[in-house]
């Protein structure tokens, strides 16, 4: 491939597009988080760095600071679980979005057989999440990690089987596994719209999987330190508490933009061929991120507005809630189907 070739090349647009998008997205976020949480309790929240922006730039003056610290491995910990875990946690939780489509273009699966499996793919990928979080906790000597290791692998229990139950009902509703097909058939109605049980065991079950209030369970400060990240300091508890967490609350919300809320489908907006038309196809692009930021924005907003769930309340709703309405989910998706609608 030239070099003219490869400035257009939608993969390399795909790959810089999600990490730049991503971080702003992950900054207005925690922003907001912040913001939120400090209004609610009479504060000012961040202002410090950057003041004319409401402190928006106050996460990069924190991420400096901890990326400088010295990493200290406790003594007792298993070294090299401890020292592998964030990367681990933090890259299974963005290469999950690198597996769904931006636009019918840019997207980094290329090949038409092999895109109906990304989707499929990436949601594994987001499940395998937890896995890392146990590692980490399990890797640290000191109780309260174990604690919190412990809680994560319980509320898997609670959201995994919903969760799933949320997206083979809109498979069945679609009739397809293609992302891009998925999309398509959202140009009238969005998914959350035709099954709303599936979109909201699907909400609920992303603010578990990522330990969003009131589910902030396995690592909640004031009752278990922070849990597998108590021991954490510097670029590895940016790497996991931060990043990790962060970026899985992004995949997930990526995922249910193109799953519930239509996609790309921007009203009386046609794009052309790709590289002809990049600005078009970058206007689809930031319409399906303007999508995942509001679902982000949601579950920030959660911490300002609910308090923490005790665990066994927790596991009574993922099994005695959220798995029958994922039945639910399903079957309503299935009459549909069978409805011909």
């Amino acid at each position: 491939m030239d070099l003219w070739g490869l400035l257009f090349s939608a993969r390399l647009w795909f790959f810089v597009l999600m990490l730049a998008v991503s971080g702003i997205v992950l900054l207005t976020v925690v922003w907001f988080e912040r913001k939120a949480a400090a209004r609610v309790q009479m504060r000012v929240g961040p202002y410090h760095v950057s003041p004319w922006l409401g402190g928006y730039l106050q996460l990069l003056a924190d991420a400096f600071k901890f990326i400088i610290s010295e990493p200290i491995v406790p003594r007792g910990a298993h070294k090299l679980l401890f020292t592998w875990g964030p990367p681990l946690f933090v890259t299974l939780a963005f290469g999950a979005s690198l597996l769904l489509p931006l636009t019918p273009e840019l997207r980094l699966i290329k090949d038409p057989n092999l895109l109906p499996y990304g989707l499929v793919f990436s949601l594994v990928v987001l499940l395998l999440v937890s896995i890392a979080i146990v590692i980490i906790g399990w890797s640290v000597n000191n109780k309260f990690a174990y604690v919190g290791a412990a809680r994560e692998a319980l509320l898997v229990a609670a959201y995994e089987l919903p969760l799933v139950l949320s997206v083979l009902a809109m498979f069945i509703l679609y009739g397809t596994l293609d992302p891009l097909k998925i999309v398509e058939k959202q140009s009238i109605l969005v998914g959350a719209v035709l099954n709303p049980f599936a979109f909201l065991v699907y909400l609920v079950a992303t603010a578990m999987a990522t330990a969003r209030f009131p589910f902030e369970i396995a690592d909640y400060e004031g009752d278990v330190a922070t849990g597998p990240y108590s021991d954490y300091g510097g670029v590895f508890l940016v790497l996991s508490f931060a990043g990790g967490t962060y970026y899985a609350t992004f995949s997930y919300s990526f995922l249910a933009s193109l799953l519930f809320l239509g996609g790309w489908n921007l009203p009386g907006f046609a794009v052309g061929s790709w590289p002809q038309d990049i600005l078009g196809h970058l206007v689809l692009a930031a319409w399906v991120m303007f999508k995942t930021l509001v679902l982000m924005l949601f579950f920030a907003f959660l911490r300002a507005a609910m308090p923490v769930l005790r665990l066994d309340h927790t596991l009574a709703l993922g099994w005695r809630g959220l798995l029958i309405l994922g039945v639910a989910a399903v079957l309503w998706s299935t009459a549909l189907k069978l409805a011909g609608l």
